[in-house]
């Protein structure tokens, strides 16, 4: 009877132990198994919005500098970059598990983190709402969080699904140049092909101005006074440097975006986060490219 009793109080533990634990699998193939979510380090702007929305932000005790929302994060702890990372800076915090972009690196720090029995997931992050619902399936997967990661996900499908509608019923698509920074006073870096900034252009139907290359890269004032784009965007945290650089570069203040005043600005991660605003983010964008389309 005894060791009835025993073996039965192994096997309560043992299956209480399987149901705390969570495996989930790594963007770079490692097999994460998840045992506390009590301390989080998050890196990357989307991933760390990403953790708040799914209702564990009291669990994150710092986040990398690439973070910018929700606000409540400037009174955290700031690891480095996550592109820059250094193991003596995130092991010193004594977090359970780290989310991070796959982007994160150099490879020796992710390797040193895991080598010291931190839990480390990296999430791998495409421009697109595929990779929206990636992003929410495997970080709601990693913090028993499936029921709002499912509903965000049908939030981002309405509002993508929805902006899909409108963008059917235009009759004009207006050419948006993103400028991405200026370096001195007119040297502008625009977005191209393949960019996040041109997906979003496209989903909330306009037409990006640079279509000749893919990335971002320097454009020759010729190149932007002959695009003459409808509108410029830009995020809001450089608006007033770039906008001023715009205004006050003979001939690019001449295209019809800067006459007209149509220099518009939105934050940064909100607008190219490809996080859980996604949807909300498109249609926010369409109704400053198309004012006079009821949205």
């Amino acid at each position: 009877m005894k060791s009835l009793i025993i073996s039965f109080i192994i096997y309560s533990l043992s299956a209480t132990i399987a149901d705390a634990q969570t495996t989930v699998q790594s963007s770079d193939d490692v097999t994460v198994i998840i045992t506390n979510t009590d301390k989080i380090i998050t890196m990357g702007g989307s991933i760390t919005e990403t953790v708040f929305a799914l209702g564990h932000g009291e669990n994150v005790i710092a986040t990398d500098q690439s973070s910018t929302f929700p606000r409540q994060i400037f009174q955290l702890p700031r690891v480095p970059y996550l592109r820059n990372l250094t193991s003596e800076g995130v092991l010193s915090l004594g977090a359970s598990l780290i989310i991070s972009s796959s982007d994160a690196g150099p490879k020796s720090a992710i390797d040193q983190i895991r080598s010291a029995g931190t839990d480390m997931l990296l999430v791998k992050e495409t421009e697109s709402l595929e990779g929206v619902i990636h992003k929410l399936s495997v970080i709601g997967k990693a913090l028993n969080a499936e029921e709002k990661a499912n509903q965000l996900m049908e939030q981002n499908k309405t509002t993508f699904t929805k902006a899909a509608e409108l963008r059917s019923t235009l009759k004009e698509k207006p050419k948006v140049m993103f400028v991405l920074a200026v370096r001195g006073s007119s040297n502008f870096m625009v977005a191209g092909n393949n960019t996040g900034a041109q997906a979003m252009i496209e989903f909330a139907g306009g037409k990006n101005a640079f279509d000749s290359f893919s990335g971002y890269k320097q454009a020759s004032l010729e190149s932007i006074i002959a695009a003459n784009p409808d509108y410029i965007l830009m995020m809001q945290s450089r608006f007033d440097e770039i906008s001023t650089g715009l205004k006050q570069t003979p001939g690019v203040n001449a295209v019809k975006a800067v006459t007209n005043d149509n220099i518009i600005g939105m934050e940064g991660n909100y607008l190219l986060g490809f996080g859980p605003r996604f949807g909300s983010a498109i249609l926010d964008l369409m109704k400053l490219i198309h004012p006079g389309v009821n949205i």
